[in-house]
């Protein structure tokens, strides 16, 4: 600790810092983020918390503060929000999990694997805790039918989720904040994370296979439930059915196009929502009663405000970091890591960000880490090799959500839900299935990195 003090001190002087600011900035941020990291008072609360008093107490200047807030990141995640809100009042969702369960025949271990399957693929498409807010009740649905216990394929679909979501930039809130950062596109997320995703999850379903497969042989369902099941009953708009397909089709073309098109993700996202709000309004105006979509402030009251704020606090409590010569003071000590290999700070910075990822949320720790990330591209040591940083992160954080259930806000959503069903979820049993995945999740990473960005460079 004494050498920690004296590292402090002289970076702060190196840095032009002096007095206890340094040393009051870190205590507000390590006290948050132990805090979030236990889970006994609601993250947003501390966030805020954290962020105020980094205000009051003059550790950044409000102006500054209240620029450093990634508008591109809020506007992104409170777009997409609008749009699932809007699109799952279609019962395009419901449709979905039910020709699922019809396409297995009810037979638990190919449910397990197929819902998986979907799971990953819509996770990539949207966030991973809207995925599982809407997965997650039609799993218990579909389970009660068959009388199967739901346990395995909601830990199995939370697992997936994590997985599918670290493919692409709005996958996982880590990419948001990491895409933001780095100002890669929608396409350098599919060419740069999906390869080694889509083979991780072809991993993942073998794994899957091995850990459940006996239990979900042994189950005998209610087959005779599934011909009750008609996919075409849970629809409850078809017109807006077709016109959030048609809607969701042009946000992901954008997506994909957005660098062409001049435009930023966010851009797209609240554009998408916009077009959304108006063809539910014209819907309401025109359409019989049974099919009205609901008010604005019903669409807006679903919009998940404690996490845009959580996000909020989270950077205000960094600029504050910065401010106060923290971030500098780190950036200070990793000039002493400049005999390390590209390769091996990359290492070191996916491990880590997987490993502190088990321990609290991703989103904390992806936030601290910008500042350092982008001041590693300063040095001559790293800045060819920055881009992989960038990627190292991502994968870090994004895959070592699956090694404990406070990983990740999506593994906290499905204990929620299950635990209220009546099917608790222990920490215990999560783990014992999400750690070998994980493990083998960053493995994979490891040598997908090495090859491509080092071997192959």
């Amino acid at each position: 600790m004494h050498g920690f003090s004296q590292i402090l001190t002289s970076a702060a002087v190196h840095n032009g810092t002096h007095g206890a600011e340094p040393y009051l900035a870190a205590a507000i941020f390590i006290a948050s983020y132990i805090i979030i990291a236990t889970d006994k008072i609601d993250r947003t609360i501390v966030a805020m918390v954290g962020a105020a008093l980094m205000l009051i107490v003059g550790l950044v200047e409000q102006v500054d503060a209240f620029n450093y807030i990634d508008l591109k990141v809020i506007l992104l995640l409170a777009g997409m929000m609008i749009v699932v809100n809007i699109v799952k009042r279609s019962g395009l969702f419901e449709w979905l999990a039910i020709s699922t369960a019809k396409l297995t025949g009810g037979r638990p271990l190919l449910l397990l694997i197929t819902l998986s399957f979907v799971t990953a693929v819509v996770s990539a498409f949207l966030d991973n805790v809207t995925t599982m807010m809407l997965i997650a009740p039609m799993t218990l649905l579909i389970a009660n039918m068959l009388r199967i216990n739901p346990v395995p394929l909601l830990i199995s679909e939370t697992l997936a989720s994590n997985i599918g979501g670290t493919a692409t930039l709005i996958g996982d809130p880590p990419n948001l904040l990491v895409g933001s950062a780095a100002n890669f596109s929608f396409l350098d997320f599919l060419t740069n994370m999906a390869p080694i995703v889509f083979v991780i999850l072809i991993v993942f379903l073998f794994m899957d296979w091995g850990m459940f497969g006996k239990k979900m042989k042994k189950i005998h369902p209610n087959l005779a439930a599934m011909t009750s099941l008609d996919p075409r009953k849970v629809i409850k708009d078809k017109l807006l059915l077709w016109e959030s397909i048609i809607v969701l089709v042009l946000i992901f073309v954008a997506f994909v196009v957005h660098d062409m098109l001049g435009l930023k993700p966010a851009t797209i996202a609240i554009s998408g929502a916009a077009l959304l709000l108006i063809i539910t309004q014209i819907n309401n105006m025109i359409g019989p009663k049974q099919h009205r979509i609901g008010s604005i402030d019903e669409l807006f009251s679903e919009i998940d405000w404690h996490t845009l704020f959580f996000f909020i606090g989270m950077f205000i409590m960094i600029a504050g970091l910065e401010a106060s010569g923290v971030i500098g003071i780190i950036l200070s000590a990793l000039t002493n890591l400049t005999n390390l290999s590209p390769f091996f700070l990359a290492m070191l910075i996916m491990w880590g960000a997987a490993v502190l990822t088990m321990v609290t949320s991703a989103v904390p720790f992806v936030i601290a880490m910008v500042p350092i990330i982008n001041g590693l591209a300063a040095l001559p040591e790293f800045s060819a090799h920055i881009n992989v940083m960038w990627w190292s992160l991502a994968l870090g954080a994004c895959l070592g959500a699956n090694g404990t259930f406070v990983g990740s806000a999506a593994n906290m959503v499905v204990i929620g839900i299950s635990n209220k069903s009546g099917h608790p979820i222990t920490f215990k049993q999560f783990s014992k299935q999400g750690l070998p995945i994980t493990f083998v999740s960053l493995l994979l990473s490891s040598v997908y990195i090495w090859i491509r960005y080092f071997l192959l460079a």
